[in-house]
């Protein structure tokens, strides 16, 4: 499955397409429209030349906060908005930014809780105090479908999905290509009706895509000795690694609050039934 959803980045991480999926109904997910990698700072000029010529991208919509925006190596202005962009300019490509998550509010809530006094610069330390307390992990994917900001972003998300030009694509990214740009993934999938078998293993393709950088970042925390080894899985998913745990979780309580995930996508985001017919009849073949 794997070679087969590459979209060939040789210098942006975990790209891939879902076109191909098959669909309850014997229909499968277009090829080439939903694009979704890591972030793209990285990407060569081959990189864009393909994205440009071969997939005709008409958006990237970048989910990232603004701190991380700001704090990118790379950054060129937008004409017309205030917002850093690192993220490349192609002629006749929209920039969208739709953050999912609001960091400096979570360092304010992890400052609240623990106090002042508590470094954010301090990598472990952070992470292992924000792990007891659920910011991170399983919660986390739930905060950002039930956040506020979380289903704004989202929901305008499906708006500029249903407006997209016939044969044109959307590329979809966050930092490293997993969490919330994972979401998205699985939330285009369910309202294609593509199994929840499929969707996980989608999901999960982040692993191999990062098998090697995942090792190398299991070896390093194991050589700090600041992980205890029944931890290091959930240290390591905070990094580049997933679960696919994880998302039954978030599919498990989708069902459970809301019915289905597509009921979330109607009720949640505000997204018609007539929309979700629309959305299968334009992107299943």
């Amino acid at each position: 499955m794997g070679e087969k959803q590459s979209i060939e980045l040789s210098g942006v991480q975990n790209a891939r397409e879902l076109g191909g999926y098959l669909s309850e109904d014997g229909r499968r997910v277009k090829q080439g429209v939903f694009l979704r990698t890591a972030k793209l700072f990285d990407g060569n000029e081959e990189d864009f030349r393909r994205l440009r010529e071969v997939y005709r991208v008409a958006k990237i919509i970048d989910f990232r906060s603004i701190e991380e925006i700001e704090n990118s190596p790379v950054m060129a202005s937008i004409s017309g908005n205030d917002l850093p962009c690192p993220d490349p300019q192609m002629e006749g490509v929209q920039y969208i930014h739709l953050p999912i998550l609001d960091m400096e509010e979570m360092e304010q809530c992890v400052k609240s809780e623990f106090g002042e006094e508590i470094d954010m610069s301090d990598f472990f330390k952070m992470l292992g105090l924000m792990m007891e307390k659920g910011y991170v992990g399983d919660n986390m994917y739930l905060g950002f479908l039930d956040g506020a900001l979380g289903k704004q972003s989202y929901g305008r998300f499906f708006q500029e999905l249903l407006s997209l030009e016939e044969g044109r694509s959307v590329l979809f990214h966050c930092t490293q290509g997993k969490d919330r740009t994972g979401l998205a993934a699985m939330l285009i999938l369910s309202a294609l009706d593509v199994s929840e078998e499929i969707i996980i293993e989608d999901y999960m393709l982040t692993n191999e895509y990062y098998r090697d950088k995942i090792a190398g970042e299991r070896k390093m925390l194991e050589m700090s000795g600041k992980v205890p080894a029944d931890r290091m899985d959930e240290f390591l998913m905070i990094m580049d690694q997933v679960n696919e745990k994880t998302m039954y979780h978030v599919i498990a309580h989708l069902k459970e609050k809301y019915g289905s995930v597509k009921k979330y996508i109607m009720n949640g985001l505000g997204i018609s039934e007539d929309a979700m017919e629309r959305f299968k009849d334009r992107f299943l073949v």
